[in-house]
């Protein structure tokens, strides 16, 4: 039996969510334990019988003489506690980086990178170890590349004739003039070197390399940059298209420039370099969240998969289409239910690796502005947990209170707990409508 992520990332006070949003908890809590990264990684990777499962393939169980990871991103710890557990001792090299602190259960070289765009000053420090871990490995040994979001900024270096801060602001730049989460990303993915583009695969010349991910919607070789995944020639046109919206054409150096010809030389990867894996994504946790609610006698109807405009747009798409899905079901005091709860997930628009939590108050100010039903309420969660500025909780609600015992201040957010992050597949957002009341009873 495969269990939970050990550092449980809610508290476990009570088998089932109390207090004034106990649906949410509920919610809130499935999305993230479906999409777990340590769970995840423990299914992807596995020893039985003298065969090891390693993401789609089963080899031999002897055929490794040593086993190496590189764990970036978010969900660094969770998923190289993983492989630890999966291999033990013979996991004899490995390396994190990412926003969380390392545990000493994993006696392993690790660098903490805070949240933010790419142009950190230490990624180079980052690449470095990888690129020696990979070149380090023979024929006979494996390599594990754990990749989730938040790696983009661990190993995305400026291009030539840009500096760290140059680069960041950018991309910053970018952003401001309309690019989205994605387009930031790609533009990082395109212009940078360091890791991605395909470049730390390339560095992988002898070892078997399995690369499994985590990821929020934005596609998987986007996660990181892409740290297998050359770029292609629609990328690059895609890039000088969004340049070119921005304003910023004019404002790459030559280097730059040349980075973006059509035949630009893109890394060769060895031939034993297998396809990446995607060990959880926003499905599994809108599953999940959609299967706990309706399990607590709610119907449960998706709004989208995915949302990727920024918080104010975000907030007005979700809720127009939770208006028009609650409106469908014609809830009366007679339902045979106990109201209708409607899901999708959301990037907000955001780049990955930066801190959600100025993105989410603005969303959850801005749905809470759109409640137009005394019954409805809506909440926001992020399954990154609270990586980022301390003032945003992990999620927060907005409106009534989901247990008609319990009594809320009207017009004020509450927050939902959570201990850490443990993976990221997007943030969850969640509308909730009881029952109307029914006609006042009769004298």
């Amino acid at each position: 039996m495969i269990g939970q992520f050990p550092w449980e990332p809610f508290p476990q006070d009570t088998p089932e969510p109390k207090g004034p949003d106990p649906i949410y908890r509920t919610a809130f809590q499935a999305a993230v334990t479906a999409a777990d990264a340590y769970r995840s990684v423990r299914m992807a990777l596995r020893r039985e019988e003298g065969v090891v499962r390693v993401g789609n393939r089963f080899v031999a169980d002897p055929r490794y003489r040593q086993v190496a990871f590189v764990a970036l991103g978010n969900a660094a710890g969770s998923m190289a506690l993983a492989a630890l557990h999966v291999f033990g001792d013979r996991l004899t090299q490995g390396y994190l980086a990412g926003p969380e602190p390392i545990p000493d259960e994993l006696p392993f070289q690790s660098l903490l990178v805070p949240p933010g765009l790419p142009g950190f000053a230490r990624a180079a420090d980052v690449v470095q170890a990888a690129t020696e871990i990979a070149e380090g490995l023979g024929p006979q040994d494996l390599l594990l590349l754990f990749v989730s979001p938040g790696a983009l900024r661990c190993i995305c270096l400026p291009p030539p004739g840009a500096t760290p801060e140059e680069f960041a602001r950018l991309l910053g730049t970018a952003a401001s003039a309309g690019a989205t989460g994605r387009e930031v990303g790609l533009l990082a993915r395109t212009l940078g070197v360091g890791g991605v583009g395909g470049r730390l695969a390339a560095a992988a010349r002898q070892v078997d390399l399995a690369t499994l991910v985590v990821e929020r919607g934005d596609g998987a070789g986007l996660v990181g940059g892409g740290p297998v995944d050359p770029v292609t020639p629609a990328e690059r046109t895609e890039t000088r298209a969004v340049l070119d919206r921005c304003g910023l054409s004019t404002a790459l150096p030559p280097p730059v420039e040349e980075r973006l010809a059509l035949d630009a030389n893109a890394p060769a990867l060895p031939a034993r370099a297998a396809r990446p894996v995607v060990v959880a994504a926003p499905s599994d946790g809108l599953r999940a969240a959609a299967d706990a609610v309706f399990d607590r006698g709610w119907t449960s109807r998706l709004a989208f998969l995915e949302i990727r405009e920024p918080p104010d747009q975000a907030a007005e798409t979700f809720m127009a289409k939770a208006e028009e899905l609650i409106a469908a079901e014609g809830l009366t005091a007679d339902s045979r239910t106990k109201g209708v709860a409607v899901f999708a997930m959301t990037t907000l628009g955001l780049l990955e690796g930066v801190d959600e939590g100025p993105a989410l108050g603005a969303f959850l100010n801005r749905a809470g502005s759109l409640l137009r039903r005394r019954e409805m309420s809506v909440g926001l969660c992020r399954t990154a947990g609270p990586i980022g500025s301390p003032n945003f909780p992990p999620g927060a609600v907005f409106g009534p209170s989901t247990d008609p015992k319990v009594k809320v201040l009207p017009g004020r957010a509450r927050g939902l707990p959570m201990r850490a992050g443990i993976t990221d597949v997007g943030l969850l957002a969640v509308a909730l409508c009881g029952l109307p009341a029914g006609p006042p009873a009769p004298r």
